[in-house]
């Protein structure tokens, strides 16, 4: 059986008995983390690929891709659209996506598509100064003394009769895990395409490709992630290690949905979309949040606060990691927080925003916002629903109130880019007043 789902949404049609057995089998099997191809290196505590919901009604979770089990397969597509993830994706890295032509594999081709954008620009960044050579040791044997001498090794040669001696030198190698790893997923690119390097490659990574491949050959093994921690990178070579782990990733997940086989083990790509949301609003924020500083919470360890505080000892329990932080002058004046959800009213949530979102906003306003602040605003950003146009209850009646001075905003944000930046300008003008105010 071959079952096709959106992203976030309920299967349509629902799953016949046959095919919920399946799913059910298929969720306990399908760590989403075993099969999620990172694009920023951070993400959310990973949720169920598929579940079935109180009602009994079975939902797609936030990833899309292809997972492939007991010969059965399940692709879930963007619900949005690929139009809108390449959006997204370009906003928040400047890659483009470009339409795959012929469509190589019709229901996975925008796995492969997205996945081998994210990989050629992660790869050219790295590159920027010149593929990874790093220095290594390397022997020699000979009358005379090339480098520094390995004196244990020369005795034994000597003692051999060999008559040479053994000197050991430094010089610069592709010839390392990292250069593997990267070769290696391009050859999983390229088989998952189906398409000339001329219709996915740019220039740059054309070029690069060669000379990698000289090194390692055409199918060099993948290597562990041990190996790839173990590389001493230099300052200039050090932006290749998140590309050479992303290469790893995608080298190690080499079955889509079109390699389906009767094996209990599951196989397959996803990619997490909210992940890739939380991306776009965190870069449509930073061009509209000026003149405040937005700080990302997630990667930047010291915008964390704890949410208690031991009276004992001081130690903290329940970590808080909102996605961004708004500040001016040491003082907080917003956090915000992307949500990949529907902000319109469902069964679970009747009233649109989902209880623990209001909990988690209203601590995290309580623990990074100073008690001494005048005025101080929470975001909670959703993305747009095309097919539900109408504007959501609860950004309608926003701002919402708390005590001491604390509003939440609900805000559905549109899917390009110089739209949502306009909103969220609209939606911090505020913030930015108080600001001027309390300098005044």
């Amino acid at each position: 059986m071959r079952l096709v789902a959106r992203d976030c949404s309920p299967l349509a049609p629902q799953p016949t008995a046959a095919e919920a057995a399946w799913l059910r089998r298929l969720a306990i099997n399908a760590r989403a983390t075993d099969h999620v191809v990172p694009i920023s290196g951070e993400r959310d505590e990973d949720e169920p690929v598929v579940y079935c919901a109180w009602d009994g009604t079975w939902w797609a979770g936030r990833y899309v891709g292809s997972l492939s089990f007991e010969g059965h397969s399940l692709t879930i597509e963007p619900r949005f659209g690929l139009a809108t993830l390449r959006n997204w994706l370009f906003e928040a890295t400047s890659v483009v996506v470009t339409d795959a032509p012929g469509k190589p594999r019709e229901d996975e081709s925008f796995i492969a598509q997205l996945l081998a954008s994210v990989w050629t620009h992660g790869f050219i960044e790295a590159a920027r100064h010149g593929l990874p050579a790093l220095r290594r040791d390397v022997a020699t044997w000979g009358p005379t003394i090339r480098g520094r001498l390995d004196v244990p090794a020369s005795l034994r040669l000597i003692a051999a009769g060999g008559g040479q001696v053994v000197s050991i030198r430094s010089e610069r190698s592709l010839d390392h895990a990292a250069s593997d790893a990267i070769v290696a997923a391009y050859g999983v690119l390229r088989r998952w395409l189906g398409v000339p390097d001329e219709q996915w490659m740019p220039a740059r990574a054309k070029e690069l490709i060669p000379n990698l491949m000289a090194v390692t050959g055409a199918r060099p093994r993948v290597p562990t992630k041990a190996e790839l921690d173990r590389i001493r990178y230099t300052p200039i070579t050090a932006g290749f290690a998140p590309i050479a782990e992303l290469s790893r990733q995608i080298a190690n997940r080499r079955g889509l949905a079109a390699d389906i086989d009767a094996s209990g083990e599951t196989r397959g790509v996803l990619l997490d979309v909210a992940e890739l949301w939380e991306m776009y609003v965190l870069s449509v924020l930073r061009r509209a949040a000026g003149p405040l500083t937005v700080t990302h919470g997630t990667r930047e360890k010291a915008a964390t606060r704890k949410m208690l505080l031991s009276d004992v000892t001081g130690q903290g329990l329940g970590t808080l990691i909102p996605d961004a932080i708004l500040h001016a002058g040491g003082q907080v004046h917003g956090v915000v927080d992307a949500k990949y959800k529907s902000l319109h009213p469902s069964a679970s949530a009747p009233n649109g925003p989902q209880r623990e979102d209001l909990y988690q906003m209203a601590a995290y306003l309580g623990r990074f916002v100073s008690a001494a602040s005048r005025l101080s605003w929470g975001v909670l950003a959703y993305p747009v629903d095309p097919a539900r146009p109408s504007s959501p209850q609860a950004e309608h009646l926003s701002p919402w109130s708390l005590d001491g001075g604390r509003k939440v905003v609900f805000t559905s944000l549109p899917h390009v880019a110089s739209d949502a930046i306009n909103k969220l300008r609209a939606l911090v003008a505020p913030m930015v007043s108080d600001e001027s105010d309390s300098r005044a």
